[in-house]
């Protein structure tokens, strides 16, 4: 069995009836003292440098999450732009000249309307850092854990949002399509392009693509604001977002929410739906003749 190591003095051979006896007992004393706090000084200071790593490691995982949250609302505003394109278009034509075209037609341009996912970020190092007391104390500043508590409750009050209207439109087109009698139209479609709130949510989508843009931008600013109070730089940053999920971009100055309200698509300029357009100008021609 392995013995475990442990301090030993310095061994002193005493020699009582020599005048260095009580110089040896000092000299003794003065080298365990010198031993005792060099081991624990080191010891000390290895502990700091830990604590420093953990707290820079810690801070940049959640930063990290808070511009991956902010690139998520990025590309879906993306996306939904798309959508509110379609949705546009669907909202500017009577429902009657609609019901014209073939109804598996008009259900794949509704679906593409309504093409829209629900909402989940990566919560982990938010977890790590809210449910571990040692994680907050050992950030040593509070500036940066009040900002970083507010990015996560704007994180998950978006995401709360967000789906809770998409499960609401989900569930009106559940009740539309079980109960087909009750609502006007020849096809679900129709049916649902009838349905006052339905017509509402489509309308809708144009807002949210302008909400998501500026919760990115906020997120994007909020971070150099985090940086800044932690005392790291910007390219440590990016180096450790590079590293472990990919490059990213960030705000310099804080976003007005008035700048994401873009004005409604003009329907008249749209050119996406050239085909159904021109379809459904065919069948409003023919009817004309006839």
């Amino acid at each position: 069995m392995t013995k475990l190591s442990i301090f030993r003095a310095p061994k002193v051979r005493v020699n009582a009836g020599s005048g260095g006896f009580w110089k040896q007992i000092l000299m003794t004393f003065i080298g365990t003292t010198i031993s005792l706090v060099l081991t624990v000084g080191t010891a000390r200071m290895l502990e700091l440098r830990q604590r420093v790593k953990d707290r820079r490691l810690s801070a940049m995982m959640v930063m990290s999450n808070i511009e991956s949250f902010a690139k998520i609302m990025e590309t879906r505003s993306e996306r939904l732009a798309r959508n509110d394109t379609v949705a546009t278009w669907l909202l500017a034509q009577p429902v009657s000249a609609l019901e014209k075209m073939p109804p598996d037609e008009l259900q794949k341009m509704l679906n593409a309307a309504l093409d829209l996912q629900f909402l989940a970020h990566d919560k982990s190092a938010e977890n790590i850092f809210s449910e571990n007391i040692d994680t907050w104390k050992n950030m040593g500043s509070f500036d940066f854990i009040d900002l970083v508590g507010s990015c996560f409750s704007v994180m998950n009050t978006s995401e709360e949002y967000w789906n809770g209207w998409l499960t609401e439109v989900n569930n009106l087109i559940k009740v539309v399509s079980s109960h087909p009698d009750d609502y006007e139209g020849n096809s679900t479609a129709a049916k649902l392009l009838n349905n006052l709130e339905m017509r509402n949510n489509l309308e809708r989508i144009h807002k949210w693509c302008g909400w998501m843009r500026y919760v990115s931008a906020s997120m994007h600013y909020y971070n150099r604001k985090n940086m800044a109070a932690i005392g790291i730089t910007e390219e440590e940053l990016w180096e450790f977002i590079e590293k472990n999920t990919g490059k990213t971009t960030i705000e310099e100055a804080p976003p007005n929410a008035q700048q994401f309200n873009t004005p409604p698509l003009n329907p008249t300029k749209l050119t996406t739906m050239r085909e159904a357009t021109q379809h459904l100008a065919n069948l409003v021609s023919e009817e004309v003749v006839e």
